[in-house]
């Protein structure tokens, strides 16, 4: 039997999971900004502003979707950075950092969690300038673990869901990511991060995170603060239509791949074997939670690839898809864990 794990009816959404506007620290408007990627072939953006949620449902129509979402920060300033220049520390550049992004579940939330002025115009001063805040702080921010999964377990209560963002520009190692619980996700491609240092693609910290017992599905962003950081990373939604609830759905299920390039067509297992369908490539490789690997190569003058099939063992625990095109973009497919096939296999 047949079981497809990109949806086989429905339609594909191009989605920007992470930008800003004039509203903290990019350069465009969100009107702009919808313009801009709608005429990219974009369907929905989320508006990650820094430290506070903007609802923008007025963007919203039958052709694109604006999610309300916020991106939450954290820095270690109580520990001196490793850098001085001239005898002063350089907190921003050198600190570490730790960001979400809480995504609204649904299109009339527009609540914020653990909120904190005082962390806000403290640390993100020149951020949030339209706004004004009143009342005491509900939330102190401290830079632990702990703390981190507080926010990330009131985000869930409160109608959100949680991606953890660029690890790398935050200066993550393993001891703090793999502590992380509650996560929907994982920001698996930073368009612009990725595009100005090579490093904010980050297969190894997914399937770091994957061993050490999170179950997260994956998404690219743009990260958006200027022109040239737009279309350097994206998530593809498979959604029965454009809706908020649709793409919402389609993200939180995992009925989405991460891109920067590369498309992904079919995905499905069928007697014993995961296939898939794409367009161009010089691979398709299989990944498993252990050694046991596979690949489909476009090697010494071959045809590129665009379909490959590769047998699943009881052993490998979970399996991820991964395809690079002639440009070396990437293309990648969530960990699917064959406990949760074997689940959907007895239900249908």
């Amino acid at each position: 039997m047949r079981q497809y794990l990109l949806p086989s009816g429905g339609n594909f959404y191009k989605v920007n999971m992470h930008s800003h506007t004039n509203l903290s620290d990019g350069v465009q408007t969100p009107e702009e900004i919808k313009e801009i990627y709608s005429a990219h072939g974009y369907a929905a953006v989320a508006f990650t502003e820094h430290e506070g949620l903007i609802d923008l449902q007025r963007l919203t129509d039958k052709n694109f979707i604006a999610i309300n979402s916020y991106e939450y920060s954290f820095g270690d300033y109580t520990n001196p950075p490793f850098c001085f220049y001239e005898g002063k520390p350089h907190c921003f550049d050198h600190v570490e950092q730790m960001h979400l992004n809480l995504y609204a579940k649904t299109p009339d939330n527009t609540s914020m969690v653990c909120y904190n002025p005082k962390y806000i115009w403290g640390k993100m001063k020149n951020y949030m300038s339209g706004f004004s805040y009143v009342g005491e702080p509900d939330f102190i921010r401290e830079y632990t673990v702990e703390c981190f999964n507080e926010v990330i377990k009131t985000a869930n209560e409160n109608g959100f869901f949680v991606v953890y963002n660029h690890p790398s520009w935050s200066l993550n190692t393993y001891p703090t990511y793999s502590q992380l619980k509650g996560l929907t996700g994982f920001e698996i491609i930073n368009g612009a991060s990725n595009r100005s240092s090579d490093l904010e693609y980050n297969p190894a910290v997914y399937d770091h995170m994957a061993r050490s017992g999170q179950r997260l599905i994956c998404v690219g962003g743009d990260d958006n603060h200027n022109t040239p950081n737009f279309f350097n990373g994206w998530t593809m939604v498979k959604a029965d239509e454009l809706s908020y609830e649709s793409i919402i759905s389609g993200i939180t299920e995992g009925n989405c791949y991460a891109s920067n390039g590369p498309e992904i067509y079919d995905l499905y297992v069928e007697d014993g074997k995961v296939h898939v369908t794409c367009s161009d490539a010089v691979g398709i490789f299989f990944g498993t939670a252990g050694r046991r690997k596979g690949c489909k190569l476009s090697e010494n003058g071959a045809p590129l690839v665009n379909e490959a099939a590769f047998t699943i063992s009881p052993e490998d625990y979970y399996f991820r898809i991964t395809v690079k095109d002639e440009r070396g973009k990437h293309a990648n497919t969530r960990i699917y864990y064959l406990d949760e096939l074997e689940e959907k296999t007895e239900k249908a």
